[in-house]
């Protein structure tokens, strides 16, 4: 596609940091940039090479790329793709295209030229409806991803924190038993040592009183 720059006169009193905005409209519209603008709109002004196309929209067909990858039948992945993604465009929005019969939803193709999609030798072309339902698709499945994500992350930390919190807890019972142990045989230490003095104490008396 021709790229060209296009110099507009910012305002009429040749001030700067100032724009007009209702003289740059003006100018626009008589260069024609306005009108060409409508005109790429209007047709496919959305254009990707196969290997972009592929890369941005391959996650909402993973399933049918995998099949098409293992079956016998060699197609180029951006044609796969492309099929794919145009059903579940007419299954959203069934406006696009005549609707898919339910006995043949898996051999039917869809007329691409009604979706609004169309594949070249290099690139793919978009029609502006088009864009902005696969960019909606993208957007719904990079939102569904995320929430699976953020759900496992969370669901690893919270194992993570209930695991550490079972083993402090089982420290702290260990030291808890350590000490009460502690006591216990301390208490029983006395006992047998005030039974020891008792009994030693017990044995002089009585022989003091004998003899």
């Amino acid at each position: 596609s021709p790229h060209y720059v296009r110099c507009l006169k910012p305002n009429g009193a040749l001030i700067p940091d100032h724009f007009d905005p209702l003289m740059i409209v003006d100018q626009l519209r008589c260069a024609g940039v306005v009108e060409a603008v409508r005109v790429s709109r209007v047709g496919y002004p959305q254009r990707y090479n196969h290997a972009q196309f592929v890369t941005r929209y391959k996650n909402l067909a993973l399933k049918e790329l995998a099949k098409a990858a293992k079956g016998s039948r060699k197609m180029k992945p951006v044609d796969t793709l492309v099929d794919a993604i145009a059903k579940k465009m007419v299954e959203i929005d069934p406006t696009l295209a005549a609707p898919i019969d339910p006995k043949s939803r898996s051999d039917s193709k869809v007329d691409l030229m009604e979706v609004g999609i169309q594949v070249g030798k290099t690139k793919v072309f978009l029609r502006r409806r088009a864009f902005d339902i696969l960019e909606n698709m993208r957007k719904a499945y990079i939102a569904t991803a995320t929430v699976k994500i953020q759900a496992l992350a969370r669901g690893f930390i919270q194992q993570r924190t209930f695991t550490e919190h079972c083993e402090s807890s089982l420290q702290l019972q260990c030291w808890v038993r350590v000490i009460i142990a502690e006591r216990k045989v301390q208490t029983v230490r006395e006992l047998v040592n005030a039974r020891k003095i008792q009994n030693a104490y017990r044995r002089c008396a009585g022989r003091r009183y004998y003899l």
